[in-house]
């Protein structure tokens, strides 16, 4: 019969859903897990069985406050599989190997010599050789963010900020190079991921980590999910016509820059922090200017999808102390339901959190099936 329910699905979804109960809560025994899902304790005891013959799950120590007897606790190996996490930026190629809790195992950071497809490609590689070497693993997937459209079907790259990799097929020439299992993704919509796993965003269903540097770009989380949009643009909003270095009202560094040496003597972004952070009254007029931008691309974004948080990130968004308030004040005078706005807490390691994250939920969704059909 089509859609029957074997004994070996049964099976198959008992070790999950056990597998799942220790990451959820642990350490625990067979009889606390049998509880937990209803389930008898022989089942429960062949899942853990299997779940340790597989090296996913381990005895651990009792909690503190066990009761007297001489029950046995597991909880699962965070050590048994890894991820990498890659970030490439405009200089520089970051990366970092992760456990199945996240906890970072290596970091390392290289400098890249271009950005033609032969050179990520021979970058990547080499990276993650080290971080291998370093880690003392091999990882069972690879998170690569790059700014640009990826598009969702063929991890393609379009509309890059670095021109030699428009057109650039990376899922499948990095998969190839790398020999594992690889997921592109926007640079912004990972650190999206980020904030919203282990930053400004946890526990929040509906916001925008919004990211002024260079460009600008938002990652949208909607209903605790990452949006992408049909074509993965989502969060493209500050598109710059072909001709044009960038949009006169944007937030971006080269925008704010015209502003700044228009207006002042001060030769260029981080010197104006400074000054604006010493009382400089010119220095906080252009902080003045660049807030409200920053508040009207996100008074775009959230009169749309009615967000609840706008998360600040970016080479020019992580300036908090400067801008928060501004940004906060500008954005209640454009909306009537304003969201609340904060400074990313991960800062410059939002992408590569992102990506950890991404590549976690990845290889959770088949890693038990896949490791416990290695012992059978």
């Amino acid at each position: 019969m089509k859609g029957a329910v074997t004994g070996a699905l049964v099976r198959e979804l008992n070790l999950h859903a056990v597998y799942q109960a220790m990451w959820q809560g642990y350490p625990v025994t067979r009889a606390d897990l049998a509880r937990q899902l209803r389930t008898s304790k022989p089942t429960i005891g062949r899942a853990v069985e299997a779940l340790l013959a597989a090296g996913l799950v381990e005895e651990v120590a009792a909690p503190e406050d066990a009761a007297g007897y001489s029950a046995v606790y597991f909880g699962p190996r965070a050590g048994a599989a890894s991820v990498l996490a890659l970030d490439l930026g405009s200089r520089y190629l970051r990366g970092m190997v992760a456990d199945l809790d996240g906890a970072e195992l290596a970091r390392i950071d290289v400098l890249v010599d271009g950005h033609r497809p032969e050179q990520v490609l021979a970058a990547a590689t080499g990276l993650r050789d080290d971080l291998v070497a370093a880690a003392g693993m091999a990882p069972e997937l690879v998170t690569m963010g790059i700014a640009g459209v990826i598009e969702p079907r063929t991890g393609v790259v379009y509309s890059a900020n670095q021109q030699d990799l428009d057109g650039f097929a990376a899922a499948a020439r990095l998969r190839a190079a790398l020999g594992v299992p690889v997921v592109v993704e926007n640079d912004v919509n990972l650190a999206a991921v980020g904030e919203g796993w282990r930053g400004a965003g946890a526990g929040v269903r509906d916001f925008a980590f919004l990211h002024i540097g260079s460009g600008v770009g938002a990652g949208l989380v909607l209903g605790g999910e990452l949006h992408r949009g049909r074509n993965g643009a989502a969060g493209e909003i500050d598109f710059v016509p072909e001709g044009q270095r960038f949009q006169p009202d944007s937030p971006a560094a080269d925008a704010f820059l015209a502003q700044i040496w228009q207006r002042s003597d001060f030769v260029n972004c981080e010197d104006v922090m400074d000054a604006a952070r010493a009382g400089n009254r010119r220095a906080l007029e252009l902080i003045g200017w660049e807030a409200e931008r920053i508040a009207e691309h996100a008074a775009r974004v959230t009169s749309v999808v009615d967000l609840g948080l706008i998360v600040l990130g970016g080479g020019i968004g992580l300036n908090g102390d400067l801008l928060a308030e501004p940004v906060r004040a500008v954005l209640a005078g454009l909306t009537d339901y304003p969201p609340q706005v904060e400074i990313s807490r991960l800062g410059e390691a939002a992408i590569l959190t992102g990506a950890v994250a991404t590549g976690l939920r990845s290889v959770f969704a088949d890693l038990v099936t896949r490791r416990v059909a290695t012992q059978e």
